[in-house]
């Protein structure tokens, strides 16, 4: 008895050791890795390797024991270390198949974990490693001018960390130089509810998305409330410009009017306000606001043409509104057809200052046609006929 006892002792001890050999090889994978992460840290990767390395063997061996092959700890240990290997490999063709078995790995440490133990650990794998290899492989691809791939990596960043914001800017701007608006515009959108530091651009970014998109009224109302968070002149441009373009010109006025009254040197102000002014039949504002403008910057060409349009177009007015006349006001046809040669005197100077600023410019040339055809000077017209038909 004494020895058949023995013997059964003997057996168990045996298998006692067996199994605490393997939860050694866990703690060996883990000691390992610690001081991996530790040498790492202190910027000394070259001597933390060589405990990486140990720490893979370690762990290949733990996680196919039928002792800890179950164990969630082993797993886990085996995402970590599996992860930081992909990390350091610089080859696509080596590294994804380490970060595949790591995120491997993570999953089966997550259905053994039961009691969550190693959720710290774990929400490490996915919120530090398995995000840091996406980002990696987005910058790569990104540098690469590999814009659809870096989209897509960075998107997967994005899984691992939600709500980045870092991220979600790049996987934005990756989506965009991807030509994928739609990606671009829903990260944009991401950010602006977030504060992004960025976000004054991202606004200004995001209202030119909708613009290529084709809806000019969610541009402008992204726009206005960039330039109403950030006190942004960009944004209130951009919402400004758009008004115009989409016929909202009396709706924008009062909002020009503040932007030249808080940026008194730029002249773009003063000129949209001519526009806007013009647009609405508002020749007198319109004609005031274009010489503001042409205070700024002498210079300012388009200012130039559209004064000197403005003018011109009211003798044309004056002049046709006289020719419906009735043949029994006379006086008046005359007092209305001189009216109209002083519109036209007053808009010479403006005409010519226009041509002059931007000869290629083919309004200014045509404005000033105009007013020689009216003059009925043929020399000048056939002049600027001629310059125009040179023109590319």
């Amino acid at each position: 008895m004494k020895i058949k006892s023995f013997i059964l002792a003997a057996v168990f001890s045996a298998s006692s050791l067996l199994a605490f050999a393997q939860k050694g090889e866990v703690v060996s994978a883990k000691s390992n890795y610690e001081k991996y992460l530790g040498l790492k840290d202190a910027n000394s990767l070259l001597l933390a390797i060589p405990n990486l390395k140990l720490a893979k063997t370690s762990i290949d061996k733990a996680v196919v024991h039928a002792k800890t092959m179950e164990d969630p700890g082993a797993w886990t240990y085996k995402a970590l270390i599996y992860g930081e290997m992909a990390l350091l490999d610089t080859v696509p063709a080596t590294s994804k198949p380490l970060i595949e078995e790591a995120k491997a790995a993570h999953k089966k440490a997550i259905e053994l974990d039961k009691a969550g133990e190693n959720k710290a650990n774990l929400d490490n794998a996915n919120g530090t490693i398995f995000s840091q290899y996406e980002l990696n492989q987005g910058v790569k691809a990104y540098q690469s001018n590999n814009y659809a791939d870096a989209y897509l990596a960075f998107n997967n960043a994005l899984a691992f960390r939600p709500g980045d914001t870092t991220i979600t800017y790049y996987a934005g701007l990756s989506a965009i130089n991807a030509k994928n608006y739609k990606a671009g515009i829903q990260n944009y959108e991401n950010l602006i509810k977030t504060n992004f530091s960025a976000n004054s651009q991202i606004y200004l970014d995001l209202s030119r998305l909708y613009t290529m998109e084709g809806d000019t009224a969610k541009a402008i109302s992204i726009a206005s409330e960039g330039a109403a968070k950030f006190n942004d002149s960009q944004l209130a441009t951009q919402e400004i410009e758009l008004s115009l373009m989409s016929g909202k010109q009396k709706e924008v006025i009062t909002k020009i009017t503040e932007q030249a009254k808080k940026n008194p040197t730029n002249k773009l102000y003063p000129y949209y306000l001519g526009i806007a002014y013009s647009t609405i039949g508002d020749n007198l504002k319109a004609e005031e606001s274009y010489l503001q403008a042409i205070q700024v910057d002498p210079n300012f060409a388009d200012a130039y043409i559209n004064v000197g349009g403005v003018l011109l177009n009211k003798g044309i007015n004056l002049f046709n509104d006289a020719n419906k006349l009735p043949q029994n006001q006379q006086k008046e046809y005359e007092d209305m057809t001189k009216r109209a040669g002083l519109e036209f005197d007053k808009a010479l100077p403006y005409l010519e200052k226009a041509a002059l600023l931007d000869p290629k410019s083919r309004i200014a040339l045509d404005n000033l046609k105009t007013y020689y055809i009216i003059k009925k000077n043929q020399a000048k017209v056939d002049e600027i006929t001629a310059k125009i038909e040179a023109l590319p």
